[in-house]
């Protein structure tokens, strides 16, 4: 009979205890079996979380403890913890579909081509709805991100990055890291169903962050910086002039999904 192949769930979770028990509850209603889980504490401040996560007692899921250094590093510590052969990031305060890592998996374990499994996204809290997505391209990558954080990726692709950058700790960190996967080639396959269900809260943190064009500015310009040969091999024309607009909604922020028109002008901008 074959064998499930292990697949690494990572948790950061920082002064996220209130939703990180239902957190664990998607994952452990999963209809795939063959799974480990790796909570994170980023160092957190809330005694609430710190109760929470010294609660957690489950066969499959490990626990680490570290001072707070952002998401970025965060993921990073738990998958050079895991050992399965797919990772699947997600958010403390998120939420996963029943069916989504099964789905995933199967697709890839078929198709070596595929380096990336992305999904829809569903919308719950504050806020409730479906969110589109769009058919994949590097260069339409380059420009906005659509790719959903807890999109699922071999542990070998990752091992061939540097991981998720340390510098993008104030946001747009898993854009920045699919560019990384995915600028030496491979597919993203979207599977035509929410897999991924995002929290919107009513005060969030990205609802100050992404009113500051200045801010959205300085992380995309890291971005660049981050990767100037993909974006050099990509700019036919880079003396047009460059304009964008923001979506100002913070669902969209986090979810990376912006307005930005055209990729080419990129190199005007920040020269």
């Amino acid at each position: 009979m074959h064998t499930l192949p292990l697949i690494s769930i990572i948790v950061p979770c920082y002064n996220q205890g209130k939703y990180l028990t239902e957190c664990l509850e998607s994952i452990h209603s999963q209809s795939y079996d063959n799974y480990e889980v790796i909570v994170v504490n980023d160092g957190s401040t809330d005694a609430y979380t710190n109760q929470t996560v010294r609660g957690i007692s489950h066969p499959k899921v490990t626990v680490l403890q570290t001072e707070n250094q952002g998401v970025s590093a965060a993921r990073n510590l738990g998958i050079k913890n895991s050992t399965g052969k797919y990772i699947l990031p997600l958010d403390a305060d998120d939420k996963i579909g029943a069916d989504f890592i099964q789905q995933a998996v199967e697709l890839l374990e078929k198709n070596d081509d595929v380096k990336v499994v992305n999904c829809q996204v569903a919308l719950f809290g504050a806020k409730k709805g479906i969110l589109p997505v769009e058919s994949y391209s590097l260069e339409k990558l380059l420009a906005r991100n659509f790719i959903v954080v807890s999109a699922i990726f071999r542990r070998s692709d990752f091992d061939q990055t540097e991981g998720y950058n340390p510098n993008m700790r104030e946001g747009f960190e898993d854009w920045d890291f699919w560019i990384a996967l995915l600028k030496n080639g491979g597919a993203v396959h979207t599977l035509n169903a929410p897999g991924f269900f995002y929290r919107i809260k009513r005060n969030s943190r990205n609802a100050s962050l992404i009113a500051s064009r200045e801010h959205f500015r300085k992380l995309r310009q890291q971005i660049y910086m981050n990767h100037q040969d993909i974006y050099s091999k990509h700019l036919l024309d880079p003396q047009e002039s460059f304009e964008y607009e923001l979506i100002t909604q913070s669902r969209e922020y986090r979810l990376g999904v912006f307005l930005l028109k055209p990729i080419r002008t990129l190199y005007r901008l920040f020269h």
